[in-house]
């Protein structure tokens, strides 16, 4: 069994780790909006949906880190990142299988540069860090109950 202070250490560790990359993302994501818009509306919705997302993307990064910052909104923090990687992740499963066709990164930074393959991998990392984190926080829940 995994003593409180690793659990505690790994928790930290993990909320870190999506809380950076998040702000990251939806900074570098607002700080090049223009470029964002456009690749945006590269993207396989209807362009309709292009202020939406734009503005809804990353403001839900930037809830997400404000949750896992916020002690009593950890745990629901680390939910709604998890969340949103499993999304990310599986629109990115469909452009690797071409279901789109060619189509832009609009993710912020130097993410941006990555690969869709590096994509993956990235994203399965932070889904692995969620999962941990979520077990984790799921097993002190059992010992305190």
């Amino acid at each position: 069994m995994v003593s409180m202070k690793t659990r505690d250490a790994v928790l930290l560790i993990c909320y870190f780790l999506f809380t950076g990359m998040f702000v990251y993302a939806a900074v570098s994501k607002l700080m090049n909006y223009d470029v964002f818009v456009l690749q945006m509306n590269k993207q396989p919705f209807p362009d309709r949906f292009t202020p939406l997302l734009v503005w809804g993307i990353p403001t839900a990064e930037i809830l997400a880190a404000i949750l896992m910052m916020t002690i009593p909104f950890r745990r629901i923090g680390m939910f709604f990142a998890t969340a949103m990687m499993i999304c990310f992740t599986g629109y990115i499963i469909l452009i690797k299988l071409n279901y789109y066709g060619k189509i832009p990164c609009t993710c912020g930074g130097v993410i941006s540069k990555f690969t869709w393959g590096q994509h993956l991998i990235f994203n399965i990392f932070f889904l692995a860090v969620g999962f941990t984190a979520i077990y984790l926080e799921q097993q002190f829940r059992k010992k305190s109950a």
